[in-house]
């Protein structure tokens, strides 16, 4: 058995099976889309779609935004801001209405920063928080998963979710600072 590249070595396929077995794991797993919210006060509860499961402006408008706008008031009532990216839904003519027509504070995209994934909280911190608090070998099926994000969301350091979205405020005013410029 060579542990460096997980071959195993054997005189059979029995032997082989015996000593461990030969399994074949698919490349690319199939796609999954989660969201989810977060606050000063805590990350919000996720909405964890089905495998394959697209989302156009229709069901982001029905499912998300209404989620949000729910999940919003309730934590922080007309007090927080609304950050979406370029995603093709979010960019949509309708679900721009909709949040201009339901949302107090909204990030419109014209004021959305380009590509910039180092100023969305989400994905310079939580995410990878949120995965290294998970079990993925008891991942076996979506039930699995959706249980195992859940765990993995409850177990975020609120502390370092905080410390996290603090320092978002300070890249968010870096970059006014400097009117947009590249920022290292």
């Amino acid at each position: 058995f060579n542990r460096q590249n997980e071959r195993i070595y054997a005189a059979s396929r029995l032997e082989a099976d015996e000593q461990r077995g030969i399994y074949q794991q698919p490349k690319y797993p199939k796609r999954l889309i989660v969201w989810l919210g977060t606050s000063k006060n805590g990350l919000r509860s996720p909405i964890i779609f089905k495998p394959d499961e697209t989302i156009s402006h229709k069901n982001y408008i029905e499912v998300i935004l209404q989620h949000a706008q729910a999940e919003g008031e309730q934590l922080l009532g007309d007090n927080f801001i609304f950050q979406q990216d370029h995603a093709t839904p979010h960019t949509h003519r309708e679900s721009l209405a909709w949040c201009e027509e339901n949302l107090t504070f909204f990030l419109d995209n014209h004021r959305w920063p380009p590509n910039s994934l180092d100023l969305n909280v989400l994905n310079y911190y939580v995410w990878d928080a949120i995965t290294n608090n998970m079990q993925c070998d008891k991942v076996k099926d979506y039930d699995s998963l959706n249980d195992e994000t859940s765990r993995g969301i409850r177990h975020v350091p609120k502390s370092d979710l905080l410390r996290s979205i603090e320092n978002w405020l300070h890249r968010i005013l870096f970059i006014l600072k400097t009117k947009g410029a590249f920022v290292k």
